[in-house]
């Protein structure tokens, strides 16, 4: 079990062909800056504060590929090591988080 980091550019490839490529894509930020900007294609919103007791919600995914990502990233990582813990094998931290998404991928995106 481990923890790799994705570029921003790896995952817009992957969310293109996201019809052969199956993953999940948890966004750990809070409903607040949910509401300000979303990665498209983002499956489910956990905040941080609120996993241990919701990742019972993504057990199905166990043995699957989950791209976790925050604002800037520090989050997601922690998200990763906790998922990480609980027997996930196959995670992925968002390089700079949704920040670096927007600055090399998707400048539509609302910076906060």
């Amino acid at each position: 079990m481990s923890i790799q980091e994705i570029e921003p550019e790896e995952l817009k490839k992957r969310l293109d062909n996201r019809v052969q490529d199956k993953f999940f894509l948890l966004d750990v930020r809070n409903q607040n800056e949910q509401e300000i900007c979303l990665i498209e294609g983002t499956d489910k919103l956990i905040p941080l504060g609120q996993l241990p007791e919701k990742a019972v919600s993504l057990d199905s995914w166990k043995e699957s590929e989950v791209i976790v990502y925050c604002r800037s990233g520090r989050r997601s990582m922690d998200a990763c090591e906790f998922l990480n813990s609980k027997g996930f094998g196959k995670l992925y931290n968002l390089k700079g988080g949704i920040i670096a998404y927007s600055d090399r991928v998707d400048s539509s995106l609302a910076k906060y």
